[in-house]
């Protein structure tokens, strides 16, 4: 194995699921229903974020997060009672991981990797997510794009981490399934891998990763040097 990274991982998409949400959302309003409510509202989470940061404009992602539901919820003609659901935010302080992910991060802890969050999340969301995992005690830093006021992709974000970190940001490795994360590390200077936990193909509006892999399990052994990176495109 070359010598341990610092390993930067994004957190949404990546070690927790935000479309598992379409459960609840299921219960209140019907399976199908639910499942195009969860995908709706992430899609329009991150649409926000974009939209924000391009402005110039911000607001944190708890408040995102919140619009983006609530719109997300009218353009799909829903209607919820208040005493249904009065916190959909709250939801993503309790989103699960994916089955890899505990062990895939305590295993390239054990490395000697230097492990850090770089997320959209705020500070709260990052600490109660994790902490709910009991995860927190896995990871030497959090940084949320919330110090920041602006969003990834944008390169302030990455460069704000390599100033915490206090490392030359092309040491720094980010960790993410998200494309547009993993473009805008690399635009930024930073070494990429992208999990490709959904089996598709890499968006082509930027440079490939310089690693792509199915979990967290095959990203620690491409970094031990025990197997070959997959291809970036689906087969």
């Amino acid at each position: 194995m070359d010598k341990p990274e610092v390993l930067l991982f994004d957190l949404y998409g990546t070690l927790v699921d935000p479309l598992s949400v379409d459960t609840e959302l299921g219960r209140l309003f019907g399976a199908s229903a639910g499942r195009d409510l969860a995908r709706l509202w992430r899609a329009k989470q991150v649409d926000y974020s974009f939209r924000l940061t391009l402005m110039g404009q911000y607001r944190d992602f708890r408040w995102v997060t919140a619009r983006a539901f609530d719109d997300a919820v009218s353009a799909l003609g829903l209607s919820i009672r208040p005493t249904e659901f009065t916190t959909p935010t709250d939801l993503y302080d309790h989103l699960p991981t994916f089955p890899d992910t505990s062990s895939g991060l305590q295993t390239l802890k054990r490395d000697g990797h230097l492990l850090a969050v770089l997320s959209n999340g705020t500070g709260s969301m990052i600490g109660s997510c994790l902490a709910n995992h009991d995860l927190r005690d896995v990871f030497s830093v959090l940084i949320s794009a919330d110090d920041v006021g602006a969003y990834k992709p944008s390169g302030l974000v990455y460069r704000y981490a390599a100033k915490i970190l206090g490392r030359p940001i092309d040491e720094l490795r980010l960790i993410s399934s998200n494309p547009f994360d993993v473009i805008g590390a690399k635009t930024a200077g930073m070494r990429t891998a992208w999990i490709n936990r959904a089996g598709t193909s890499f968006d082509s509006i930027g440079a490939p990763p310089d690693i792509t892999t199915a979990s967290l399990t095959d990203l620690r052994e491409v970094l031990r040097g025990r197997q070959t990176p997959t291809p970036n495109r689906a087969q």
